[in-house]
Parts: C-alpha cells; sequence; structure tokens
C-alpha cells in the first residue's frame, strides 16, 4: 500500500480545490520531515539517507500536487497530460539518484535476492527454480536494474505511480461526493508533429541498439517512452470523450475507471491495455476520432450553436 502515500492529496485536491490543497501539501511535508528525522536519529540512520528521503517524498508529492491542481493559473496554462510528462520526468531524476545511492547497499542487495528467491520459490517442483537459483547472482540482477532504471523503468514507474493516484483519488471522491474538475484528458491532443519525433526515435534507437552506442540509446529510450506517454494520454482522451457522451449511463462512467485500474494492475493484460490506448492515440493523427468541438470541455452539456 506504500504506493498510494499521495492519494489523500488527490482526495482533497478533487473534493476541496487548490485552497484546502496546497496547505495539506505543506503539512504533509513537514510532518514528513519531522517523521523521518524523528526515526532516523532515533535509531542512528546517516544523514544523507534521510536527506534523500525527504527529497524523494517532497519532489514526488509537489510534482503531483501541480499536476492536478497548479496553485497558479500560469500553471493551469499547461495541458495536464504536459504536467504529468514534466512531473515524472523530475520524479524519475529523483528515483535515478536515489537508486544509485542504495543499489551497493548490503541492506539493500539481500532485499533484491528474498524477491529472487520468492520469485524462484513460486516454481517449487519445477527445475526452473534450481535453474534461477543457481543462474542469477546479485550483480547479474544490479546490472540489469540499473538497465532498466535508466532506459525508462524510473519514468514508466514515476508515471505509473501520479496516474493511479490520480484515478483512485477521482474515485474516491465520486464515490463520497461532488468531484471538481477531473477529466484533464478530454479535450488534450497532441501536435501531430510529434508522430516523426517518435518514429525518428524509433528508427535512432534500432540503429544504436545495433551499433551498440549505448549513451544515445539512453537518451532515445527515454525520447521514446515520453512519447509514448503523450500518446497514451491522447488515448485517455479519446475514451473520455466518448464515456462524457449524454447517451453513456452514469454508472458506466462511474465503474469504468475502477475498471481500468483493476486491469492497470493485471499483469500482462496491462501492457496489452496500454498499447492499445497508445496506438489509439497515434491513429488520432491521421483519423478524426473526436468531434471538431472535442477541445471543448462538454462535460457540462453541448454547446448552445449547431455548428459547434
Amino acid at each position: 500500500m506504500a504506493i498510494f502515500f499521495l492519494v489523500p492529496l488527490g482526495f482533497i485536491a478533487y473534493g476541496w480545490g487548490p485552497k484546502i490543497l496546497w496547505p495539506g501539501f505543506a503539512f504533509a511535508f513537514f510532518g514528513n520531515c519531522i517523521l523521518i528525522l524523528g526515526t532516523g536519529l532515533t535509531v542512528g540512520h546517516p544523514l544523507g539517507n534521510m536527506a534523500w528521503d525527504i527529497l524523494f517524498f517532497s519532489v514526488t508529492a509537489a510534482s503531483f500536487a501541480w499536476i492536478i491542481l497548479p496553485p497558479h493559473e500560469y500553471g493551469s496554462r499547461i495541458p495536464g497530460p504536459y504536467r504529468l510528462a514534466i512531473g515524472s520526468s523530475i520524479c524519475a531524476l529523483v528515483s535515478i539518484g536515489l537508486f544509485f545511492r542504495v543499489v551497493n547497499s548490503p541492506v539493500f542487495q539481500e532485499n533484491v535476492m528474498s524477491q529472487v528467491e520468492l520469485i524462484a520459490s513460486l516454481y517449487s517442483g519445477y527445475e526452473i527454480e534450481g535453474y534461477l537459483l543457481e543462474s542469477i547472482n546479485i550483480d547479474a540482477v544490479i546490472i540489469a536494474m540499473t538497465n532498466i532504471m535508466i532506459r525508462g523503468g524510473a519514468l514508466i514507474s514515476s508515471v505509473f505511480i501520479l496516474f493511479v493516484s490520480r484515478q483512485i483519488s477521482i474515485f474516491l471522491v465520486r464515490l463520497f461526493g461532488g468531484l471538481r474538475r477531473s477529466d484533464v484528458f478530454v479535450s488534450f491532443r497532441v501536435d501531430q508533429r510529434l508522430v516523426w519525433v517518435f518514429c525518428f526515435s524509433l528508427l535512432l534507437l534500432t540503429i544504436s541498439s545495433l551499433l551498440r552506442m549505448a549513451g544515445l540509446g539512453i537518451i532515445l529510450w527515454n525520447i521514446v517512452i515520453l512519447c509514448s506517454m503523450m500518446y497514451l494520454a491522447q488515448g485517455l482522451g479519446i475514451l473520455n470523450f466518448f464515456l462524457l457522451k449524454p447517451k453513456i449511463p452514469s454508472f458506466l462512467r462511474f465503474v469504468a475507471p475502477v475498471l481500468f485500474i483493476f486491469l492497470i494492475f493485471s499483469p500482462g493484460i496491462n501492457a496489452i491495455l496500454l498499447g492499445i490506448i497508445i496506438l489509439l492515440g497515434i491513429a488520432e493523427n491521421w483519423v478524426s476520432l473526436r468531434a471538431p468541438g472535442a477541445r471543448k470541455d462538454f462535460s457540462k452539456g453541448p454547446p448552445s450553436t449547431p455548428e459547434a
């Protein structure tokens, strides 16, 4: 349940707005500092470790609050999906820094190997169990984890935590009462020129892999994932657009976010689901999947002019 630490902030944001959200963030920030420093100094944790814990919580919580409800109108002018991309990138950089700080820690390595043993135990009675325990060593696992983290793993993890926390917050507010603005994806459209950035990045990524240009590959992986995030947001906007149509039952609008979260946590299914939504977002570059007036928010009813 630790990954849902942002949900309380999202709940007060969508329930009571920015005037409550940002004071709530301030209380959370100072409360977290007191908790980490108090417990850390009591048990003798190094000051550097406590500083990184405080940095991770503060940056993640501040990014999340800025993504869902910016404190100033200038922040609101940046579309929500772009704020999600920027906030996730900042959180990913902090996560990578934290990872490289703890990767050589004996405690961290013990936890990693315990997870490997847990996975191997799932195949108890099969030959693969012995193979896993004999062939996997901590150095190989750390190298694999490092490659995944710097090639987009940290970015994907940040997007996952921020987006899922947002969706759960929306569901809880809908469950207990009214909901302030939440359909930030419904009118979002990516600049059509981004598709060329996406295609050329994929092409260069293939070439860099063949030529074993690791540095360039790391940059290209993160560009591809950022572009995929934008098209994922556009795909979600298309789905939200159709869910907001008057013919759609209110019950379905309520259940759809819950079903989406359930599928996101289903291994295998989540990759297929996200892939389909990304392709849906890419397809809108050539196929008009939303009406010309889709940029406007029709959640409060259709426009008065027949032309729109």
